[in-house]
């Protein structure tokens, strides 16, 4: 069995810092095997931004696996953006911006849906490349048979069932198609803000995050995912949402449709 905690859209630079004190003794009593955090760790790219998520992982006593979000490439400086986009979250964060964590249990695999440019004029939508999909496809081959596998990307890759029109990242539907030929079971992701779980037929349950440490709300509280994944049974997905002054149950999601 591995219990996973989903994070994502900290925002640091945004974020509430009582919220963020909560989640540390929160992650440190309960001791999950990992924590996925899929993207947005900071507000605006801004290096003390990233000294601040730098320490909160650090604070934590259990593994961390993270890809970057759109607010991860700076907005402000466009030598930047451009010719060394990931300069400070290799500093701060990782060397890797599609990071591998495997257990006995399970492989999970991040992939980088954030881009410094593309052909829409909202660029903070990204899109899961050809290049990127082709990498992770190769690892996923290269796992073996008997692990769980899970994606983790920033931008959400199916919509709600509630706001069936919400943007989703370029080339959604032929990712969820290839994702769902790979036996991937979990694709964790963000950037809506939104906590929803849904089913993507016969491919992968898709399980979004709202925001869990930022003040900007978008009708969810603060909240995170705790997965708890066996292997040949369905994952338990319990929302943990932040009420105040503590973290506590909302939801917990049986998913029966697909077993693992």
């Amino acid at each position: 069995m591995t219990v996973i905690a989903h994070l994502s859209d900290l925002h640091f630079g945004a974020d509430d810092p009582a919220v963020v004190a909560g989640l540390v003794v929160e992650l440190n009593d309960e001791r999950p095997d990992l924590v996925a955090i899929s993207g947005d760790l900071t507000q605006g790219a801004r290096s003390h931004e990233f000294a601040a998520a730098r320490r909160f992982i650090d604070s934590l006593r259990v593994p961390v696996l993270a890809v970057p979000g759109n607010h991860d490439i700076t907005a402000y400086n466009p030598v930047e953006r451009f010719m060394r986009p990931y300069a400070k979250w290799a500093a701060a964060i990782s060397g890797e911006t599609e990071p591998l964590w495997r257990d006995r249990t399970v492989a999970v695999l991040g992939i980088n849906t954030a881009h410094r440019a593309g052909y829409r004029l909202d660029w903070s939508r990204g899109r899961f490349s050809r290049r990127r999909m082709e990498l992770l496809l190769e690892r996923l081959n290269a796992m073996p048979r008997d692990l769980v596998r899970i994606v983790v990307a920033h931008h959400p890759i199916l919509a709600s069932e509630e706001a069936p029109n919400m943007p989703l990242a370029g080339k959604a539907r032929e990712t969820l198609a290839a994702l769902a030929a790979a036996d991937v079971r979990l694709v964790l992701s963000g950037h809506a803000h939104r906590a929803y779980t849904r089913a993507s037929g016969e491919g992968p349950l898709v399980v979004q995050c709202a925001t869990t440490t930022s003040v900007r709300l978008r009708g969810d509280p603060n909240a995170y995912n705790r997965i708890t994944v066996l292997a040949g049974v369905a994952p338990v997905i319990e929302v943990r949402v932040w009420t105040g002054s503590r973290w506590s149950e909302r939801a917990q999601v049986q998913q029966t449709a697909k077993s693992l």
